[in-house]
């Protein structure tokens, strides 16, 4: 996976000139509107979106405050005066925000010891439908997590799940058999786009053939592909446009 990510690296462009950006280990946020409110706050992925706990302090006339954050893709907005939502208009990339608006998000990856922020491509890749997905194999359930079981007919001892939602980390999500042969994986996840594997005994990487759609690996294969969106203030898990 080590050439994956140095790929995946690459495809995500190169050092953001945004206002987003890594100083002395720390990323630092700057946002240069709203000057004239009492306070403004920073929300996003990294403090599950609380509107009002991530003070940001006016230095030079720019609102700015700097977090300690580990590798891995983000979503953030700033909140003015603790209520009204507003987008980075220089953020590094932007999602769709479920709401007809966008969040900004970044990647923040470790190059040679530096944690360097990157671009984050949010067009959606080339897919690949799956038409004869079952979703009662992906689903979210009454809790809000994202459940994705897994058929594997050949020998498991164990089985992990990794994907962009983890920096593919195959040693971090660990799946439970519910039936024989049937593994599941519960994510907790932000509305979004996600590419994953399975992995098997921690070293065979398979697509998962239930995926709602697949796209390309960069290796000759594929990664499976879903998204997390809300439809009528419902989180749902599959293909938004499907």
């Amino acid at each position: 996976m080590k050439k994956f990510l140095i790929i995946l690296i690459l495809a995500l462009s190169l050092i953001s000139f945004s206002k987003v950006f890594v100083e002395d280990g720390k990323v630092v946020f700057t946002f240069n509107e709203a000057l004239d409110a009492k306070v403004v706050y920073l929300a996003g992925t990294f403090n599950n979106w609380s509107p009002n706990t991530l003070a940001m302090e006016k230095v030079d006339g720019v609102w700015k405050v700097s977090l300690e954050l580990e590798p891995g893709t983000y979503q953030y907005k700033y909140v003015i005066e603790g209520k009204n939502w507003k987008e980075d208009s220089e953020a590094p990339g932007y999602v769709d925000d479920g709401f007809g608006g966008k969040n900004g998000i970044f990647t923040l990856v470790d190059k040679d010891g530096t944690l360097v922020v990157l671009e984050e491509k949010v067009e959606k890749p080339k897919l690949r439908i799956n038409e004869d997905f079952d979703p009662e194999l992906m689903f979210v359930d009454e809790e809000g997590y994202v459940v994705i079981r897994f058929k594997y007919d050949g020998q498991a001892d164990y089985v992990t799940i990794a994907g962009n939602f983890n920096n593919w980390d195959a040693q971090d999500i660990e799946c439970y058999e519910v039936d024989d042969g049937l593994w599941e994986a519960v994510l907790e996840l932000d509305e979004g786009q996600y590419q994953y594997k399975f992995v098997v005994n921690g070293s065979e990487w398979v697509v998962d053939k239930n995926a709602p759609a697949f796209v390309d690996d960069g290796f000759g294969g594929e990664n499976g592909y879903f998204e997390v969106f809300k439809k009528d203030g419902k989180l749902m898990v599959g293909l938004k446009d499907k």
